[in-house]
């Protein structure tokens, strides 16, 4: 009989842990094959042929750890980020048109900022709504005073912003509440499109076999360690300081503009933003030097990301064929020490 202690160490190296570092070291070796070098396609092979026979040699045949390589391979998520009224809006919509048909530089985009203000209205996200938890916190001067035919006013961003962008205690507060909940969705939604499933579930069907998933975030390096190392490949939209305040006024004109340089100073500045990036695209001059700047950054992006140019053989492959070679070798062994046996008692 199996002790408790030798029970909790096999369902720790076969149930617990498979899963999370199948993620971990497919995720951390997708990272390592995205740098451009001579040879790459060999050399991407060879790395995934040497991370797959230490992965196999310590987790044999187990599935779970295949799946966790699967979901690692899959959660590869390219973070957009920026300052306010940068243009991030802008890229994204330009990220998101195909340029040519022949080449998988398809991109789809998960918008942050549409999650935040999904999570505020009363009905849409279930218990994924933070309404009734910040009406609580805030009291029900945050609520709109336009809509009094609705059953539930919805909360008014502006309100709700004039209070947190002048209190870094309640903006703290609005954090705690808030950015739980957009990171559960983020991230449900971040394993669908890498897994594609939200094509599969809808019953449609894309061209493109491999797609970049782009997260439009405004916070991404607001959110901490966390959300850098979720993001391998992180472009930041950047302009003047001067010209992000102007765009800002012009946009809410019914701010002034302290109330526009509180919201600007709330956020990491753009240069330090930049500097952090893998890519940036400066939004300084007119809308057809953007186009330029998002089609350049989107090859190259799109070369690392979705390209089977470089990347080689999916990692997900290699394990599952050294899985099965494994497999094959143990139980071919087993029945040829099965088969000399009926042999040896045949002949005596």
């Amino acid at each position: 009989t199996m002790s408790m202690s030798s029970y909790l160490m096999w369902a720790l190296r076969e149930i617990a842990l498979p899963l999370p570092l199948g993620i971990i070291v497919s995720a951390v070796t997708e990272r390592l094959i995205r740098r451009s070098r001579s040879f790459a396609r060999l050399r991407n092979n060879a790395i995934k042929l040497s991370v797959a026979c230490i992965c196999v040699s310590c987790f044999s045949y187990n599935l779970l750890f295949l799946v966790g390589v699967i979901i690692g391979t899959a959660i590869q998520p390219v973070g957009l980020t920026g300052g306010i009224a940068t243009g991030k809006s802008t890229v994204s919509s330009l990220l998101q048109q195909e340029s040519s048909s022949d080449k998988e530089d398809s991109f789809v985009i998960i918008d942050v900022d549409g999650i935040a203000h999904d999570i505020l209205l009363p009905n849409k996200l279930g218990s994924d709504s933070v309404y009734n938890q910040l009406v609580a916190e805030f009291g029900k001067g945050i609520l709109s005073t336009e809509e009094k035919g609705t059953i539930s006013p919805i909360i008014d961003r502006r309100k709700l912003g004039d209070i947190v962008f002048r209190d870094v205690q309640k903006r703290r507060k609005l954090n705690s509440i808030t950015h739980p909940k957009i990171i559960k969705i983020m991230l449900k939604r971040i394993l669908l499109e890498g897994l594609n499933l939200n094509s599969s579930l809808s019953g449609t069907t894309t061209k493109h076999q491999r797609r970049a998933v782009c997260v439009d975030i405004p916070l991404l390096f607001e959110g901490g360690l966390p959300m850098r190392l979720l993001f391998g490949t992180i472009i930041v939209v950047a302009c003047k300081p001067d010209l992000q305040l102007e765009r800002l006024h012009k946009r809410n004109p019914d701010l002034t503009l302290e109330q526009c340089r509180q919201r600007i100073a709330s956020q990491i500045p753009v240069e330090k933003k930049a500097a952090r990036a893998h890519y940036v695209i400066q939004n300084d001059e007119d809308l057809k030097s953007l186009k330029c700047q998002v089609q350049v950054t989107k090859a190259n992006v799109a070369e690392k990301v979705s390209s089977k140019q470089h990347r080689g053989v999916e990692l997900a492959w290699v394990v599952f064929g050294l899985m099965a070679a494994h497999w094959l070798k143990t139980h071919t062994i087993l029945l040829d020490m099965e088969l000399l046996h009926v042999f040896i008692r045949s002949i005596y």
